[in-house]
């Protein structure tokens, strides 16, 4: 179940590491803003933030700073527009990525770069491990629902449900736009991201791990500390990884 309190704690914690990216009163573009919670924190530190969003995000209802709703295609700024580009956790959703990475080099300053947290092998692998413990747990419940349904009525719809869920960890369901989540294995390693940005005229000029553990089940939420998933990230793997990346064109003016 989605806990937007914790959600909103992990995307905090995350912003805050990247922070040092950003050069001082930037203008920023929170590409997929989601709740807003991170374009709040990067306003507060005095930088001039626009953040765009769907209208049909999951997170509509629950934004805490005005996020513009946008058509999924155009990016509506002007050309040469924004010096940061920032995204958390999105761009695996996107499946016209070369366009929207067409719309990025456009509304970018001549030395503008994007900032993208992206999730990691780590996150994928161990998202299956946790959504199959989820799913053994949901099939333990079982008996437990059916009974329940006797007492509350509309058994049927219950029950089903709770076969779903039951059934669901199981299933390597893509997280992002793969094909299967197997598959996202490659796609969310540093070659595969590397891959997909070289693609669409990106260049990765920094990287590293954020250094925070956790899976897509949300497992435990809020009852683990972020130092303790920091403590669990140098164990197991970070679930994100930070990619600082320019245009090819102007990586290559630089130098």
């Amino acid at each position: 179940m989605l806990d937007i309190g914790y959600l909103n704690h992990l995307r905090r914690s995350e912003i805050r590491d990247v922070l040092p990216l950003f050069p001082q009163r930037a203008r920023v573009l929170e590409f997929g803003s989601g709740t807003g919670e991170q374009a709040r924190f990067l306003a507060e530190q005095g930088f001039d933030v626009v953040a765009l969003d769907l209208a049909t995000s999951n997170y509509a209802s629950e934004r805490t700073y005005p996020v513009e709703d946008y058509d999924g295609h155009h990016i509506p700024l002007e050309d040469n527009s924004v010096d940061v580009i920032f995204s958390s956790n999105v761009l695996e959703h996107v499946e016209n990525f070369e366009e929207i990475c067409a719309e990025f080099q456009r509304v970018l300053r001549p030395n503008g770069f994007a900032v993208h947290v992206l999730p990691t092998t780590t996150w994928r692998f161990w998202s299956f491990i946790t959504g199959a413990l989820d799913s053994i747990k949901a099939a333990a419940e079982l008996p437990l629902c059916v009974i329940r349904s006797r007492q509350t009525g509309d058994r049927k719809t219950q029950i089903v449900q709770q076969l779903r869920h039951a059934v669901s960890g199981f299933v390597p369901r893509p997280h992002g736009t793969s094909h299967n989540g197997f598959v996202e294995l490659w796609a969310f390693s540093r070659k595969g991201w590397r891959r997909k940005f070289n693609r669409c005229g990106f260049e990765i000029t920094n990287e590293r791990p954020i250094g925070i553990f956790y899976s897509g089940t949300m497992l435990l939420g809020g009852n683990f500390s972020m130092e303790r998933r920091r403590q669990l990230g140098r164990v197991f793997g970070s679930s994100t990884r930070v990619y600082v990346v320019k245009p090819f064109r102007r990586a290559a003016s630089k130098g």
